[in-house]
């Protein structure tokens, strides 16, 4: 038979054991929440500094370390601390991807580090426009890109490198065809010319190589007569018109007679007035003493003058000149008495508008 003392006791040692697991549970949901809250803190909360824009452009290059891209995002997080441990658990250091990255300001560690992991870059514009001068196509190629413009120079100045590509260090420009094009911003130099050379046979294809074979011409002879008539005029309805005389004088065993590359001699482009003076200038690009076409073309020209090339209309005339009235268009002749005539009257225009060298 137990006693009240016996009672007495075994309650009071219940009550304390009681006592213990509820302070074991209470330590237990405090260090939960700590944990939790350090798991929100360190994986999920946002970490990245907010900017007017909503974002950051991110640029890693090819070859950097992990070391690198922490430096890369100094102006990016809150904390590099919590960053870099989220990072390394989530094995970033061994997956790091090159190029552009947009960075919201609404992310957490994890999700950053996804992007970044699973290399979601954004693209790159790199713009051609036709009439660029053939001096700054490697700038305008290289200039969104981390490459060196001087680098993709010194490539074409490998004579082999050019060769093999259906090229000389005069005709080059031809392999780049006027168009907008998207790249990976840590795309390499090597990567880059691939790119143009598969451009450029995606472009050829066979319905304007058949054409080009038509009016007796290659696929480079085509762009460096499509640079000079890109040169000649602004006014896209024209340029067939313009393409079928300068055919007809090429077939006619005639000088080019083409202004556009005089001014390219003389590094004068868009002067309006040519002078007798500049004729004389020795150089094969000096289509009033040369037969034939120049070796390369003057400048990088549109696709619209490749095509006007390629659907040169079938025409008599073999002259033309700019209209006395500064529209932009030309007058055409069949005949030198004609073009004569049209000359005069452009001369004479020029001359009531104080137009000089």
């Amino acid at each position: 038979m137990t006693s009240i003392t016996d009672d007495f006791g075994l309650y009071i040692c219940l009550y304390q054991m009681k006592k213990i697991v509820v302070i074991g549970l209470l330590c237990l949901v405090l260090i939960g929440s700590v944990l939790a809250w350090l798991g929100y803190t360190y994986v999920v909360k946002d970490n990245v500094v907010d900017t007017p824009e909503a974002n950051h452009d991110l640029y890693i290059g090819a070859g950097w370390t992990y070391d690198s891209l922490l430096n890369g995002l100094d102006a990016v997080l809150i904390s590099k601390t919590s960053f870099d441990r989220v990072a390394k658990e989530m094995n970033l250091p061994n997956k790091i991807r090159p190029g552009k990255y947009e960075i919201a300001c609404d992310l957490g560690n994890r999700d950053l580090i996804n992007i970044l992991r699973s290399g979601q870059t954004k693209d790159v514009k790199v713009i051609l426009t036709g009439s660029i001068a053939r001096n700054q196509i490697f700038s305008k190629i290289a200039e969104p890109l981390e490459i060196d413009s001087l680098h993709l120079m010194d490539m074409f100045k490998n004579d082999s490198l050019v060769e093999s590509l259906g090229y000389n260090t005069e005709s080059w420009p031809c392999l780049f065809i006027a168009n907008t094009y998207f790249f990976n911003w840590a795309t390499t130099v090597d990567q880059v010319v691939q790119r143009f050379v598969a451009e450029h046979i995606a472009f050829w294809d066979d319905e304007r190589s058949t054409k080009a074979q038509e009016i007796d011409l290659t696929l480079n002879e085509v762009v460096i007569l499509a640079s000079i008539v890109d040169s000649e005029t602004m006014m896209d309805t024209e340029m067939p018109m313009i393409a079928g005389v300068y055919l007809n004088r090429l077939q006619q065993n005639w000088p080019l007679g083409a202004d556009p590359t005089i001014r390219y001699l003389i590094n004068e482009e868009g002067r309006q007035r040519v002078l007798y003076k500049d004729l004389e200038v020795e150089s094969p690009y000096n289509t009033y003493k040369n037969l034939g076409l120049p070796p390369g073309p003057i400048l990088l020209p549109s696709t619209k003058a490749i095509d006007a090339v390629l659907n040169a209309v079938n025409t008599e005339f073999m002259f033309f000149c700019a209209k006395a009235d500064f529209s932009g268009y030309h007058s055409f002749a069949k005949t030198n008495a004609q073009h004569e005539r049209n000359r005069s009257a452009y001369r004479r225009a020029l001359n009531q508008r104080g137009i000089m060298r």
